[in-house]
C-alpha cells in the first residue's frame, strides 16, 4: 500500500507517542496485566488504524509454546471477535512450525496458505479474514508470543507494513518482559515472606514487621512472643498424611487470625511451630487470662479427611522489653522457654522466659557440641561392673556402662550427657559404639578363658526400635564371632510407651537372633504385669529404689518379693541392682534372687582392673569375688 510523505510522518509520530505512553506506563513499580490493559488496547487500536487493518491481537504463548492464547483483541465494528481463544500445537503443527521459522509471516490469501489450513475452522467461519500479517514478539526467555493484523480484504504487505508490526511487536516485548520480571520478584518476595501452607507470614517477614512495629511502639506499651508447637504433629503426619497434615496447619494457621488481637502478628515457621507477637497494656494476670481462652479455643476439634481432630498445644513466652528488645531475640527466648517446659512433659506444657534457660540452653549447646566431638576424637570409655550369683558369689557376668572422659572436666557418668545424646539424635551412635565395644570384649574374653562371662548392654527405646537395630546386631555377631547369648540386651519398660507393637516385634527379632532380652529398672515404668504378660523376655533387674530400702522398710520388701515370685512363676532370671550392704544381701539370698549386682561387691571398673581381678582368682578360671565394701561414687549405680 503506498502512503503519501504525510501519512508517513504521521505513522512515526503515532509510534513514537505509542512508545513513550508504553514506557510511562512499564516503568511502574506497581505494574500489572490489568493496569496495562487498556494502554495495550489503545496501542491495537492505533496500529488498526495505521495498518487499515479490521482486526488487531495479541497472543501469548505457554511456558513450553505448545499453546497460543488470546490475550487481547481489538475489532472493527463490522468484524467479530472470534470465538477461538487458543491454539493448540498439536491441531496446528504447520502453524506452529511456521511461525517459529520466521519473525515475521506475511499472507495475502489465508485459503491457499498451507501453514494455516491446519487451523481451526470455527476461527474464519464467523469474519471472512482473507490477508494476514504477524510478527513474534521476543522476550528474554524466547518467543513469547505473536501481534497479528487481519484484514478482510485481500492486501499485499508492503515492506513498511512488516517494519512497523516488527517494531510494535518489539515495544510489546519491553512490556511483557517487564510483567513477566514482576511477576517474577513477586512470586520470589512471596515465597520468601510467606508460609506457602498456610499463607500466613514465615519468619522471615514475621521478623521485619515485629521489628518495625517496635520501633514505633509508644512508651509503656508491652509485647508478648508466644512460641507454639503442636503436641501432637507426628501422631497428625502418620494419621492423616501429607494433605490431612496440610488442612490441620491451615485450620490452626486461621484460627491464630480469629483468637488473637487486632494487630497481633503471626508465622509459621519449622513444621509445627507457630510464633504471635501481640502487644498489651502491661497488665499479665488478663494478657495469661486471655491466653487460656485462646488455648481453649484452638483445642476445639476440627474435621479433617472425615475425622475427628483434637490438639492440644505447648508454648514459651517471651516478653518485651523486660526480656528481649528486638523480634529475633523475641523468638529465639520463647523457643528456650517451650524447650525448657518439655523437661517436664510432652504435652500442654508452658514457661515464661527466664535469663537462667538461656544459661542453661547455652550449657547444653556446648556440652552437644563437644559430645559430638567426643565420639569422634573415641573419648568415651566402658566400665563394668560384675554380676555375681547371689550365694555362691561366682561372677557370672559384667553390666557395661558408658563413661566419657572428658578434656576438661574429667570422668563424667551417663547423667552427664545421655539426655543430650537422646534430643540431638546421638544416642544411636553412643549405643552402636557400646554394642561394638561389648562384642569387642567378649571375642578377647573368649579367648583369654573367660568365654563364660556374658556382657549387659543399655539399649535406649529410639535405638532399639530403629529399624536398623536387628541387622547392625547381625554384622556385630559376624565381625567378632561372638555367640548372641553372651550379650543381653537390656531395654526399660518406658519402650513400651512409644509403640507396643512396634516393641513386639522388635523383640522378637532380636530374640530369633539369638540375644537374650532383659528389662532394666524393672517395677518403675510403663507397667510391670502388662508388660510380662505381652512380651516375651528372658530377664528382670529389679530397680536399686526397691532394693535400697529393704532392711527397714516393709513396703519395698513386699515388692521385691511379688518381683521375684512372679518371675519365678514365668522361668525368668532376675538380677538385684544396688545391692551395698549384706542386710541387703541375706534378704535378696532368702527371697530366691538368682544374681546381684552393686557396690557389696564391686563398682563398675575399667577393663583393666576387672581383667586383672579376673585372672588373678585363685579358682581361675572359675571366678568368685570376695565380699567388700568399696567407696560409692557420685554416680552410684551409673
Amino acid at each position: 500500500m503506498d502512503r503519501s510523505k504525510e501519512e508517513l510522518a504521521e505513522i512515526l509520530s503515532r509510534m513514537q507517542e505509542q512508545q513513550q505512553n508504553l514506557f510511562k506506563q512499564a516503568k511502574h513499580l506497581d505494574l500489572t496485566p490489568e493496569s496495562m490493559k487498556d494502554v495495550l488496547y489503545e496501542l491495537c487500536e492505533n496500529i488498526a488504524m495505521i495498518m487499515k487493518a479490521d482486526r488487531v491481537s495479541i497472543w501469548l504463548f505457554n511456558e513450553d509454546q505448545t499453546k497460543l492464547t488470546e490475550h487481547l483483541t481489538y475489532a472493527a465494528e463490522s468484524v467479530a471477535i472470534p470465538s477461538v481463544r487458543q491454539l493448540d500445537a498439536t491441531e496446528a503443527k504447520l502453524y506452529f512450525k511456521a511461525i517459529g521459522e520466521s519473525r515475521i509471516n506475511s499472507v495475502e490469501d489465508i485459503a491457499s496458505n498451507e501453514a494455516l489450513e491446519s487451523f481451526p475452522i470455527s476461527y474464519f467461519n464467523e469474519t471472512p479474514i482473507t490477508s494476514l500479517l504477524e510478527a513474534s514478539i521476543i522476550m528474554s526467555r524466547g518467543i513469547g508470543g505473536l501481534l497479528c493484523c487481519e484484514t478482510v480484504e485481500s492486501r499485499v504487505w508492503s515492506k513498511l507494513d512488516e517494519v512497523f508490526i516488527a517494531a510494535s511487536a518489539d515495544m510489546l516485548s519491553f512490556v511483557f518482559d517487564r510483567l513477566n520480571r514482576l511477576e517474577m520478584e513477586n512470586r520470589v518476595h512471596e515465597l520468601a515472606y510467606t508460609d506457602t501452607v498456610t499463607g500466613i507470614d514465615n519468619e522471615n517477614a514475621f521478623i521485619e514487621k515485629v521489628n518495625d512495629k517496635i520501633r514505633k511502639t509508644e512508651s509503656g506499651l508491652c509485647g508478648t512472643f508466644i512460641y507454639m508447637k503442636i503436641d501432637q504433629f507426628i501422631s497428625i503426619q502418620s494419621v492423616l498424611g501429607p494433605e490431612g497434615t496440610k488442612s490441620s496447619l491451615k485450620v490452626i494457621a486461621n484460627r491464630l487470625r480469629s483468637l488473637f488481637p487486632d494487630g497481633s502478628t503471626f508465622a509459621r515457621i519449622a513444621f509445627d511451630h507457630f510464633i504471635i507477637y501481640s502487644e498489651y497494656q502491661g497488665d499479665r494476670e488478663d494478657d495469661e487470662s486471655a491466653m487460656g481462652h485462646i488455648l481453649s479455643e484452638l483445642r476445639k476439634p476440627m474435621m479433617i479427611k472425615d475425622q475427628e481432630l483434637f490438639l492440644s498445644f505447648s508454648y514459651g513466652v517471651s516478653l518485651y522489653p523486660e526480656h528481649v528488645k528486638d523480634a529475633y531475640e523475641g523468638i529465639h527466648a520463647a523457643k528456650i522457654a517451650l524447650d525448657s517446659s518439655h523437661k517436664a512433659g510432652n504435652r500442654k506444657t508452658r514457661a515464661v522466659y527466664d535469663p537462667l534457660m538461656f544459661e542453661q540452653w547455652e550449657e547444653e549447646m556446648h556440652s552437644e557440641m563437644n559430645l559430638g566431638k567426643g565420639l569422634d576424637m573415641n573419648e568415651f570409655r566402658l566400665f563394668y561392673q560384675p554380676q555375681v550369683e547371689s550365694l555362691t558369689h561366682k561372677v557370672t557376668g559384667v553390666e557395661a556402662l558408658i563413661r566419657w572422659q572428658h578434656p576438661e572436666k574429667g570422668l563424667l557418668s551417663p547423667a552427664a550427657f545421655i539426655n543430650i545424646a537422646e534430643t540431638t539424635g546421638l544416642i544411636n551412635q553412643i549405643g552402636e559404639w557400646v554394642v561394638c565395644q561389648a562384642c569387642h570384649q567378649l571375642k578377647r574374653w573368649k579367648q583369654i578363658g573367660l568365654g563364660a562371662l556374658t556382657i549387659s548392654v543399655n539399649i535406649s527405646p529410639r535405638h532399639f526400635l530403629h529399624n536398623h537395630f536387628p541387622v547392625f546386631l547381625e554384622e556385630c555377631m559376624r565381625k567378632y564371632e561372638v555367640n548372641p547369648k553372651k550379650l543381653i540386651i537390656e531395654i526399660t519398660e518406658n519402650v513400651a510407651i512409644e509403640d507396643s507393637d512396634l516393641v513386639e516385634i522388635q523383640i522378637k527379632k532380636v530374640q530369633e537372633m539369638g540375644f537374650p532380652i532383659s528389662i532394666d529398672d524393672f517395677g518403675t515404668g510403663y507397667s510391670a504385669f502388662i508388660y510380662l504378660q505381652r512380651f516375651s523376655i528372658q530377664e528382670v533387674k529389679i530397680d536399686r529404689q526397691f532394693v535400697a530400702n529393704m532392711e527397714t522398710d516393709l513396703k519395698s520388701r513386699a515388692i521385691v518379693r511379688a518381683i521375684l515370685t512372679l518371675a519365678k512363676s514365668l522361668h525368668l532370671h532376675t538380677v538385684a541392682e544396688g545391692v551395698e550392704t549384706e542386710g541387703q544381701l541375706k534378704w535378696l539370698e532368702e527371697l530366691g534372687c538368682f544374681e546381684i549386682q552393686g557396690y557389696y561387691f564391686s563398682k563398675p571398673l575399667p577393663i583393666e582392673e576387672l581383667d586383672s581381678w579376673l585372672l588373678a582368682s585363685p579358682r581361675f578360671p572359675f571366678l568368685y569375688l570376695p565380699r567388700q565394701t568399696v567407696e560409692k561414687e557420685k554416680t552410684s549405680g551409673t
